[in-house]
């Protein structure tokens, strides 16, 4: 059987879970659900966190996009998506989307395509082939398609 925690053990762990890395809303509920604190409790941990700066949506968006964006190479349409599925503020999704350098931006599209193009050079439909592997990562593809007619 399991033991219930208090109110003061539970803010602790979620102070702890939301200070090792940024949490979204959404984390931190499902964390709380988790670990059995009944819904009244959870809500006021949520508040406390809330004004204590644990939880901030604004600054989870933004810390979000550029890592996703920065560290494994995700284009906007994933990006917005997946802050999408974690309940964003679509206001929070915009600004968090815009923050991303647009030379930076085509210049990853640009050393993506180099890359994937040389992993399908030789095969059969190597183009088509590059272009849906850019797609797949979140890069608009009116872009991608540019960047694919410009070089084939």
């Amino acid at each position: 059987m399991k033991k219930s925690l208090t109110t003061d053990e539970a803010l602790a762990k979620l102070e702890y879970y939301c200070a090792y890395q940024e949490r979204c809303p959404k984390e931190v509920r499902t964390k709380l659900a988790s670990l059995g604190v009944p819904r009244s409790a959870a809500e006021q941990i949520f508040e406390v966190l809330q004004n204590d700066g644990f939880i901030n949506e604004e600054r989870f968006a933004m810390a979000f996009a550029g890592g996703k964006f920065r560290v494994n190479h995700w284009g906007r349409v994933r990006i917005r998506i997946e802050l999408r599925m974690r309940q964003i503020d679509p206001e929070l999704i915009e600004k968090a989307i815009d923050s991303i350098d647009e030379k930076a931006y085509t210049d990853l599209l640009q050393q993506l395509f180099e890359k994937k193009r040389a992993h399908y050079e030789g095969k059969e439909q190597a183009r088509d082939k590059t272009a849906a592997a850019l797609i797949r990562a979140g890069f608009e593809p009116e872009l991608v398609f540019s960047v694919v007619n410009r070089a084939w």
